[in-house]
């Protein structure tokens, strides 16, 4: 099974996805998703849509975990309603619910359905995109038994490969 790993949207986090990759080892086979306007330098190329198909494209007909990042948990929702039945488990990291929109954060209502054993987040105490006292209330509405882990930390860096592997390892 793969795991695929969906980054931020700004190219720091391209590093960041490779490191985790990396650091999970040779038994957690990853792809990355690589996003059109990291290679063009224009932050205007991203396109949500365009990015969601990539994502479906590189999972395929398998089975597959998702470790998502920031504008990459959104498009896990969407990875989410179109393959349900394909994705094992999944890893949310620095939810930016302050730069999502109403209709972004509708999104995350497919997680009411999402058998919660097999979701992981984590959040930043203090991340700027989004404090983990406000991940708790709006994940807390959707669904009150999401496992939700706060990090001591006043930034939006999710450096926690040991613990994405112990998850995803884990039966």
């Amino acid at each position: 099974m793969t795991t695929l790993t969906l980054p931020g949207f700004y190219l720091k986090n391209k590093d960041w996805a490779e490191e985790i990759a990396g650091q999970l080892g040779d038994n957690i086979p990853t792809k990355i998703l690589y996003y059109r306007h990291w290679e063009t330098g224009n932050p205007r190329d991203f396109d949500l849509e365009h990015e969601v198909e990539k994502a479906l494209r590189l999972i395929a007909a398998g089975q597959a975990n998702v470790i998502a990042k920031s504008i990459g948990t959104l498009i896990t929702m969407y990875i989410l309603k179109k393959l349900p039945q394909q994705i094992e488990r999944v890893i949310l990291c620095g939810i930016p619910l302050n730069d999502f929109s109403a209709e972004d954060k509708k999104q995350f209502m497919v997680l009411v359905n999402f058998p919660i054993e097999k979701i992981l987040i984590f959040q930043n105490e203090q991340d700027p995109h989004g404090t983990y006292p406000q991940a708790k209330e709006f994940l807390g509405a959707i669904n009150p038994q999401i496992n939700i882990v706060s990090k001591p930390r006043d930034d939006h860096e999710y450096p926690y490969p040991e613990e994405f592997r112990n998850f995803l390892l884990s039966s």
